[in-house]
């Protein structure tokens, strides 16, 4: 009995100098690709900016609730709100939506953005996409997702149209 003490003791003592010493047979415990930065490149008003253009998208979650998947449309628009803080040109960096549409929706004029987000809400509403309560929200495949950004692309169409004729009739 005496001897199982004295080998595992000898054992412990020499896997604890090895840990102790740092790296142990060329292991290194924490390899410096592990360990990040700790210096932040952004200022706190890129932060706070960042932080209300996701409050803003509906990507802070409370409660007991799934988190939300960011899409690389809301990553950018998270990345311009920051840099446009910063006093960062975006134009001049090639800051630019992938699509005419998100150009409209991040940029455009509010009468433009709520006529589409109306106009995709309804269609959303029409093929049952909407839900309330606790239930498990459906979701959209890629045939009804097409159709609710048609419906919002008619209803910008439409927009443009009625601006249209009220141009030529003032004139």
């Amino acid at each position: 009995m005496t001897r199982v003490r004295i080998c595992s003791t000898a054992v412990l003592l020499a896997v604890s100098a090895g840990a102790w010493a740092g790296t142990w047979d060329g292991i290194e415990p924490y390899p410096s690709a592990v360990q990040g930065e700790d210096v932040s490149t952004k200022t706190r008003a890129q932060v706070i900016a960042e932080l209300h253009e996701a409050m803003r998208l509906g990507l802070i979650v409370n409660g007991e609730r799934d988190f939300p998947v960011m899409t690389p449309v809301q990553m950018r628009m998270i990345a311009a709100a920051g840099e446009r803080a910063g006093g960062h040109d975006l134009a001049a960096q090639g800051y630019a939506a992938s699509d005419a549409d998100d150009a409209v929706v991040v940029w455009g004029d509010s009468r433009v953005v709520r006529v589409k987000i109306q106009a995709e809400a309804s269609e959303a509403n029409r093929l049952g996409l909407l839900s309330f309560g606790e239930g498990d929200p459906p979701i959209a495949t890629a045939e009804q997702e097409q159709q609710i950004a048609a419906a919002g692309r008619r209803a910008l169409d439409a927009l443009r149209v009625a601006e249209n004729v009220a141009l030529t009739a003032a004139r």
